[in-house]
């Protein structure tokens, strides 16, 4: 039985941790050097799967051929429903999009203990989660789990508000189109007001803030705003 008692005005119990998930695709894939970034999930209970929408970053042909093979020969993956690259050459971004089984599926343990999934990244075959969970007896019910499947490293506990939540969810999504730099200098930009309209700081101001010249926070600014719209555009990420 799912949990839903989360209560927005008490906070949340934000829970991050490392996860060799060894009845998974991912950990049949640790041999290659790849980052893996679930921006959108969804779950169907009655139909007992979960779709992935996600971002696959490789840095060679063979990889990316090798990491796809695995993935759709994984029996947790029920069906590779699109595959899409997002820019010539390598290192190469793909889109893809899965449908995935329930039965080891971490997310939906999750789910059923009334968390709201913040992050799922996958780095070399080490699968990264951040959930917000009601409670810490809910992360410890989780761990229980996890380790029915695999090896749990670096479990992180916090206290969470609301505002905190949206705001790592929305950080979670953006992580695997920007650049770490592009993320600072719109995110300061932004605080700052230099994105508003009207203005309330100039670029001179977000420069000095970040130590950087006005060319670079510029071209930052420029370059993130472009990949976004250009993402927001052609519907990978939703508005």
């Amino acid at each position: 039985m799912q949990v839903n008692y989360l209560d927005i005005s008490r906070g949340f119990t934000y829970v991050e941790f490392d996860y060799v998930h060894k009845v998974d695709w991912t950990y049949k894939a640790s041999g290659y050097e790849f980052s893996y970034n679930v921006v959108e999930s969804y779950i169907n209970e009655t139909g007992k799967y979960a779709l992935e929408f996600a971002i696959l970053r490789v840095n060679d042909k063979a990889t990316l051929r090798g990491i796809l093979n695995i993935i759709r020969s994984d029996g947790n993956v029920k069906e590779v429903i699109k595959v899409t690259p997002l820019n010539t050459g390598y290192p190469k971004r793909v889109s893809i999009i899965i449908r995935v089984k329930l039965d080891n599926s971490t997310r939906f343990r999750a789910y059923r203990l009334g968390g709201i999934e913040v992050k799922d990244t996958i780095i070399n075959g080490v699968e990264n989660w951040g959930f917000a969970l009601p409670s810490s007896s809910e992360v410890k019910r989780l761990k229980q789990y996890l380790t029915m499947g695999g090896e749990v490293k670096d479990m992180r506990t916090r206290r969470i508000n609301a505002d905190e939540l949206i705001y790592m969810t929305i950080h979670s999504k953006l992580t695997p189109f920007l650049s770490k730099g592009e993320l600072k200098v719109l995110k300061t930009a932004y605080e700052l007001g230099y994105l508003s309209e009207p203005r309330r700081t100039t670029l001179s101001k977000v420069a000095d803030t970040l130590g950087l010249s006005t060319t670079t926070v510029n071209y930052e600014i420029r370059r993130g705003i472009y990949k976004l719209l250009t993402l927001i555009l052609r519907g990978i990420i939703n508005t």
